[in-house]
């Protein structure tokens, strides 16, 4: 996997707990059933890649060949300097249980910082290579995850049942170094144009930083675009050279909700999952409206929400403004997003009954389905780069 100079290196883990909740002090705390204190450190090491990234290899021709001679050729980029990804973590925790642990919380802080991060790095192809495997950085990420779950309904007895359980994640990621070889990678990418942004990593910023040229919208009185430039001037011209951070795709907030009920031999289970804050390149309004070949079927927007007469205040710019339009801040949106992840309701049918009418042990009937639905503040194509579909499933199980 790595050099014959670096082929080792040190992983280690510890941590310590704290149960809190068994000290002679908490005696009289009969609400509480668990408190505790936990921390840890743990070095760890990442292999993401295909063996022989650091030997050139070779393989012969054996299907073709020169009078007696077998020919050969290079399977991969050699890189000598190729060594292991080691992520440093930290992590504090706190474990809550209370009233008969109808009640639970965890809360865990913690810091990941990743030196010696592994990466494809993209070369022309004029190299005979499309890419070749490099120690590109240092990457630190700081975050604080919450989970809670409780019973607001908890009868054994009548076997009725209600749980609900959530949890919420708060992550940064920081870019803190990057070798040269990614900084000359980049100098190449700040100057390509193109009406969808490609990610670009600079120190100081997060991994999946959007990099854009900043836009004040549509002239009213033009129906043009106004673009602001590296220098704070107002211009009409789109530079690839005034490209700015303007929003990271990962949201601030993020997490799932779940709740499942049970009603005897009924069950009923829902899923979601939310995303806040987060930025998105809505490209829809780009490639859809805006770059869209008006001479087949397009989206309304094309023609209704344009540009038309001076002193219009509109998104879109003139239609007859035919120029290619470029990546910009117009088109990076705040995404807040509500997803159905699940639903699923199943109804066990009692066994006596089964056995004596149908003549079967067990008998029960579910319905799931998937993506039902999704709320969000982004109106976007999905689809078009993976295939999207909701799936309703019905079945049916019998033991005899």
């Amino acid at each position: 996997q790595f050099s014959s100079s670096k082929r080792f290196a040190p992983f280690y883990s510890f941590g310590i707990g704290w149960n809190i909740h068994k000290e002679k002090f908490m005696e009289n705390v009969l609400w509480l059933d668990r408190l505790k204190l936990r921390g840890s450190y743990a070095v760890t090491g990442s292999v993401n890649f295909d063996a022989y990234q650091a030997l050139a290899t070779y393989e012969y021709y054996t299907d073709d060949r020169y009078r007696y001679w077998f020919g050969s050729h290079l399977k991969g980029l050699a890189n000598d300097d190729l060594e292991w990804q080691k992520t440093d973590k930290w992590n504090f925790g706190l474990e809550i249980g209370a009233f008969h642990y109808r009640l639970k919380v965890t809360t865990d802080i913690y810091t990941n910082q990743t030196n010696n991060l592994l990466s494809e790095m993209y070369l022309p192809l004029t190299n005979g290579f499309p890419s070749y495997t490099d120690n590109v950085g240092k990457v630190k990420n700081k975050g604080v995850e919450v989970a809670l779950s409780g019973y607001p309904i908890r009868n054994t007895e009548k076997n009725i049942i209600w749980s609900v359980s959530a949890s919420f994640i708060h992550e940064k990621n920081e870019i803190v170094k990057i070798s040269e070889a990614l900084k000359v990678a980049n100098e190449e990418l700040e100057l390509q144009g193109g009406s969808n942004p490609n990610f670009m990593y600079r120190e100081g910023e997060a991994l999946r930083t959007i990099y854009v040229v900043p836009s004040l919208g549509i002239d009213p009185s033009t129906g043009q675009e106004l673009f602001i430039d590296r220098f704070g001037n107002v211009t009409f011209n789109w530079d690839a050279r005034d490209k700015v951070a303007c929003g990271v795709t990962d949201p601030k907030f993020r997490g799932n909700i779940n709740t499942m009920f049970t009603f005897r031999d009924l069950s009923v289970n829902l899923s979601f999952g939310y995303r806040l804050g987060g930025s998105q390149y809505n490209s829809t309004l780009v490639n859809r409206v805006e770059n869209a070949d008006t001479r087949y079927n397009v989206d309304r927007r094309v023609y209704k929400d344009r540009w038309v007469n001076p002193g219009d205040h509109a998104f879109f710019k003139d239609i007859k403004n035919t120029q290619e339009t470029q990546m910009s801040s117009r088109f990076v949106q705040k995404e807040n997003t509500l997803e159905c992840q699940s639903i699923q309701i199943k109804y066990d049918f009692l066994q006596p009954w089964v056995k004596k009418h149908l003549g079967t042990q067990y008998l029960s009937l579910s319905f799931n389905t998937d993506n039902l639905f999704r709320v969000s503040s982004i109106k976007q194509e999905r689809g078009i780069a993976y295939p999207f579909s909701r799936r309703f499933t019905f079945s049916l199980s019998a033991t005899f």
